[in-house]
């Protein structure tokens, strides 16, 4: 077998790349502390669809194939929702949770991880759906969609004990309608 110098470049690149990969999984991933916890909140709502209309020009209709030529034009799309996070009373999270989708017309998911120290807190939570434009309601289709979305508004009041390291998680639950808390090993 001879000696070739692209195999001693192989075997060096792959070594590095190995120690490259050995260094970064040992750097912290920048979540809690060793002396704090997680509050996690993470859930999928389905949002109410509203429809926004709009005329079109003669100008814009004239330059449409005869086929496709509509007076009004009507796009739907998901209503977004507030959030806002207290602990303690303070405000630490005031955010807007927008479905997804180029057209916004798919699920809305909330994924956010706040730490906290040990301890007792009080952790309150809303959720509430924003309003704008008229609202689609048409067809059976519509009325099963209507009856799956998630609630105009939701909240959380609960005091929590955080061990260190711990992850709470806040989550909504379908069948009751409701967010709620899971921690511990009902978590796992």
């Amino acid at each position: 077998m001879k000696w070739r110098p692209w195999r001693a470049l192989g075997l060096a690149v792959a070594a590095g790349s190995a120690g490259a990969l050995a260094l970064l999984s040992a750097i912290s991933s920048g979540g809690a502390a060793a002396d704090q916890g997680l509050i996690r909140l993470s859930w999928r709502a389905l949002g109410e669809q509203a429809r926004v209309c709009r005329r079109v020009a003669p100008e814009e209709l004239a330059r449409m194939p005869v086929h496709m030529r509509q007076k009004e034009v009507c796009t739907r799309h998901i209503l977004p929702y507030h959030l806002r996070v207290w602990i303690d009373s303070v405000l630490v999270l005031d955010d807007t949770a927008r479905a997804g989708g180029v057209r916004e017309d798919r699920p809305l998911f909330v994924f956010f991880e706040l730490p906290v120290a040990s301890g007792r807190h009080r952790i309150e939570v809303a959720f509430e759906r924003m309003t704008a434009g008229a609202l689609f309601r048409e067809g059976e289709e519509d009325r099963a969609h209507e009856a799956r979305e998630t609630p105009p508004a939701l909240t959380f009041h609960d005091t929590i004990r955080i061990a260190r390291r711990d992850i709470v998680l806040i989550t909504y639950d379908d069948e009751e309608r409701r967010l709620r808390r899971v921690s511990g090993s009902e978590a796992r």
